[in-house]
């Protein structure tokens, strides 16, 4: 999975969030990266890791539709087939 959001801020700047389950991690089976930044500006990258699967999918849909109540929308997403499904609607809502 790999989702990025962006927003244009009032000042002009472009700010943007990826989410992605690229990286494996040590700590647990079920985690995911959340990366924010600025185009002109540093980055800040945030791994977050869960017990089970469902906990994660709960953590992601939050994360996404929080970040689109403050008007972030989607620029870019990737699913492997069948993967997060219940997902993608929290995308473009």
């Amino acid at each position: 999975m790999l989702i990025t959001l962006y927003r244009i801020t009032d000042d002009e700047q472009i700010r943007y969030v990826t989410i992605h389950n690229r990286q494996p991690t040590l700590f647990s089976e079920h985690a995911f990266i959340v990366c924010t930044g600025t185009i002109q500006g540093p980055s800040s990258e945030r791994l977050y890791t869960f017990d089970s699967r469902d906990e994660m999918d709960q953590a992601l849909q939050k994360t996404i539709r929080s970040r689109v109540r403050r008007g972030y929308r989607v620029l870019y997403s990737y699913f492997r087939k069948h993967e997060y499904e219940d997902l993608r609607p929290a995308l473009f809502a």
